[in-house]
């Protein structure tokens, strides 16, 4: 238990957020939990449209449930600023605003259909019949993408900037989710840099040689190129006299475990 319990905010209702709340209120602080959305979850929501991943939403329905059993109060629909700090006047706020996709500039994107990853989940995104995914990440999204596209009926290449697609997940996982595209017509290229697109070819580089790969009748450029923090919030902090910590995605982007891990260190120590 906390020796003295204080007034916490908790900024965002990802993982990281989540478990922060949960372990906070669990040792006496009185905590309040703001999403600006009107669930909790962050990027679980979306982690679980991936074909074959729907049970990953167990994530959010075990942590808000130990969050509710603590005692935190949660706030949906509440963009937090500087202004409702300044009001609220809390003793301590953990950030955990998580993060949003990596949108580099693009050679020629203007002329070209280019969409995230993010955008093909949610349904914000009219995909074409022909689809080059550029996967920086080589994890879980790709591959997913890779699947979701091709059992709807898609041509799809997918471009992996490194040796493999999957190579930063468990090998089992990797293997099994590589021969059901194989199956399913999936052209997996490796070591490939999106380097620009038009109207209807998407130009990327081989990583080791520097030679292009030209892929011509594409209709749509899939990103899933990492995540960058979202610090508004944070940098609008920047001369508050009160306590702030940072965790999970607004601070690096990485992977659930470690919003979790970040979620219960930081809840323990305040």
């Amino acid at each position: 238990p906390a020796k003295s319990p204080r007034r916490v905010m908790v900024v965002g209702g990802g993982p990281a957020g989540m478990r922060a709340a949960a372990v906070a209120a669990e040792r006496g602080h009185e905590v309040t939990l703001f999403e600006a959305g009107t669930a909790l979850g962050g990027q679980v929501a979306l982690a679980q449209l991936l074909p074959g991943r729907a049970e990953f939403g167990g994530v959010t329905q075990n942590l808000s449930r130990e969050a509710k059993a603590a005692g935190v109060t949660v706030e949906l629909g509440v963009n937090v600023t500087r202004e409702l700090v300044d009001q609220t006047r809390p003793d301590v706020v953990i950030l955990a605003t998580g993060a949003v996709p990596y949108a580099p500039q693009i050679e020629g994107a203007e002329d070209g259909h280019v969409v995230s990853a993010w955008q093909v989940l949610q349904g914000e995104a009219n995909v074409g019949s022909r689809v080059a995914i550029a996967d920086w990440r080589c994890d879980w999204i790709g591959l997913g993408l890779a699947e979701r596209l091709a059992r709807n009926g898609c041509h799809v290449r997918l471009m992996v900037n490194g040796v493999t697609a999957g190579q930063t997940i468990p090998q089992y996982a990797r293997d099994k989710w590589l021969g059901d595209l194989h199956r399913l017509g999936v052209e997996v290229i490796p070591y490939a840099r999106l380097y620009g697109v038009d109207e209807d070819t998407a130009y990327f580089q081989h990583t080791l040689s520097g030679e292009p790969i030209v892929l011509e009748g594409i209709d749509t450029i899939v990103t899933s190129l990492g995540h960058q923090p979202v610090t508004t919030l944070a940098d609008d902090l920047g001369d508050w006299d009160g306590e702030i910590h940072m965790i999970g995605d607004c601070l690096s982007p990485r992977t659930v475990e470690e919003a979790v891990l970040e979620g219960l260190r930081i809840g323990s120590k305040i």
